[in-house]
């Protein structure tokens, strides 16, 4: 299914006409790019926004409409109704591809990347130095599901395709030793905004420190160092609580770790975005104990929130996080360093604690502002012919 509701007049032949091609997992990464450069860069480029939808529930059709239409971005919504490896979605993803093409674009921004099928004919439609290819993981995560067949298929896209764009500078390095000689841009995640905060619900002071461990629980994101964290914090101070929000497929062999439930409010189940705000409006620290990263949406909405972060010493997160200043960083395993660093959040002074989030808030506004990073999609934009 598509719908169109063009704003103005697709006929205007601007310097530029871009196709982003977005699916609905990463629709809260290209959301604030799309309304950015729609906005600011509007007499340059001609934006044309595809949209894919994959049943997640994460967005409606409806908001998205609006949303489009509020900020005068011509869209397209397709609906993906079959599972991620049924055959006939081959069908589907040549609908796409033909789309495109009927739009006669001369850039496409692809962050949908038609897993895992849908590149394997790209050639018959459009050329490939068309796109430009948002690769979010050029190493796939530790125990990542279906990790081989991400792995075949992200290691043909890099081959194949001209035109990347990668997400942190850690990333970078790793993608130029595989892929030398590809032409490439550098731009962290936006800061993720999911709606308010009501002030009344913000916390005040520090007597109880909360932390927060949110997002879709997996083996990569170490829950289980957290929870042995807490087990041996709970021995010793009863003066902080731990939050966990998200999904997960395997909550009972999480639960069974828990040896000090009353430090615990659990939340398993998939989190509505409306229920975002208020977890972050009552978190002091978002604790994040990853086995490896390649760069973190949650830790941009916790910076959104300008909520500091405790988390793994990783190059994804060192890139963000000033150890003692605006966050904690701890050895990648280490549980006595992940109870440390907690510990050194628990003894913080409620003016302490605001010097913290004061340098955060400057770190966010010198490193991640919306004009900065959209510029340098433009500037890569503009210097592909």
């Amino acid at each position: 299914m598509i719908e169109i509701n063009p704003s103005r007049d697709i006929k205007l032949k601007p310097m530029k006409k871009i196709v982003f091609l977005t699916s609905e997992d990463l629709l809260d990464v290209d959301l604030p790019v799309v309304k950015e450069l729609n906005l600011t860069y509007k007499k340059e480029y001609l934006i044309i926004w595809i949209i894919i939808l994959k049943g997640y529930g994460w967005y409606k059709k409806e908001e998205l409409t609006s949303f489009c239409t509020q900020n005068h971005i011509e869209y397209l919504i397709f609906e993906q109704h079959r599972k991620l490896k049924n055959p006939l979605n081959i069908f589907f993803h040549l609908h796409i591809l033909k789309t495109v093409k009927k739009l006669r674009p001369q850039l496409i921004y692809d962050s949908y990347l038609g897993v895992p099928y849908m590149h394997f004919f790209t050639g018959f439609f459009l050329k490939r130095k068309l796109f430009v290819m948002a690769i979010h993981d050029v190493e796939q995560h530790y125990k990542m599901k279906n990790k081989a067949v991400r792995t075949f298929y992200y290691s043909f896209l890099m081959r194949t395709y001209l035109n990347f764009h990668i997400f942190s500078p850690h990333q970078l390095k790793i993608f130029n030793l595989h892929y030398p000689g590809k032409k490439t841009f550098c731009s962290p995640l936006f800061l993720k905004d999911f709606g308010p905060i009501s002030p009344a619900n913000r916390l005040r002071h520090k007597k109880m420190t909360h932390f927060l461990f949110f997002g879709i629980i997996r083996p990569n994101k170490g829950l289980d160092l957290l929870i042995e964290a807490v087990n041996i914090l709970g021995e010793k101070y009863t003066d902080f609580q731990v939050v966990i929000a998200g999904k997960c497929d395997n909550w009972s062999a999480y639960e069974e770790l828990i040896k000090q439930p009353d430090r615990f409010t659990c939340i398993i189940r998939n989190i509505e975005q409306a229920e975002i705000p208020e977890l972050f409006a009552q978190a002091h620290y978002l604790v994040l104990p990853y086995r490896d990263v390649t760069q973190s949406g949650v830790l941009l909405t916790a910076y959104n929130y300008h909520i500091p972060v405790i988390a793994t010493a990783l190059e994804g997160f060192t890139e963000y996080i000033k150890h003692a200043e605006n966050g904690f960083l701890f050895e990648n395993g280490n549980v006595n360093d992940l109870v440390t660093q907690m510990e050194n959040a628990i003894n913080l002074k409620d003016d302490e604690y605001q010097i913290s989030v004061e340098k955060l808030k400057c770190h966010i506004a010198k490193e991640i502002s919306i004009e900065g990073i959209s510029k340098k999609y433009v500037d890569f934009f503009d210097d592909l012919k």
